[in-house]
């Protein structure tokens, strides 16, 4: 069994860092980010999609089956909406990189 370990046993690299006074200094942690704000707007109207969904449902639908029924199929929509918004954000990213490699290769080649 695993124990909970004190803050004092972590190893050094594991510690919480506190913020550097200077915002010259590069900041070590890696921030938290919610993936529905790094989606931008249409992340937050997932969300809100999400949220709103078994509210609206319920006061919708009166037959308690039918109504689990869409509070799950719900789940799943809203889960698949955002991971396709994810990855058409990866993808527009990712031609993004492609074009500017693109025009890096042929500037590089103009140059010689």
């Amino acid at each position: 069994m695993r124990h909970a370990m004190e803050p004092a046993e972590f190893p050094r690299g594991q510690a919480y860092q506190p913020r550097a006074a200077s915002l010259n200094v590069p900041y070590s942690r890696q921030p938290f980010h919610h993936a529905r704000t790094s989606l931008g707007a249409a992340g937050h109207w997932i969300h809100l999609l999400g949220v709103a969904a078994p509210v609206v449902i319920g006061e919708i639908i009166k037959d308690p089956n039918a109504r689990w029924r869409a509070l799950r199929l719900s789940a799943v929509g809203t889960a698949l909406l955002s991971e396709a918004v994810w990855t058409h954000r990866l993808m527009k990213e990712r031609q993004k990189d492609e074009e500017a490699h693109a025009a890096l290769k042929s500037c590089s080649e103009r140059c010689r």
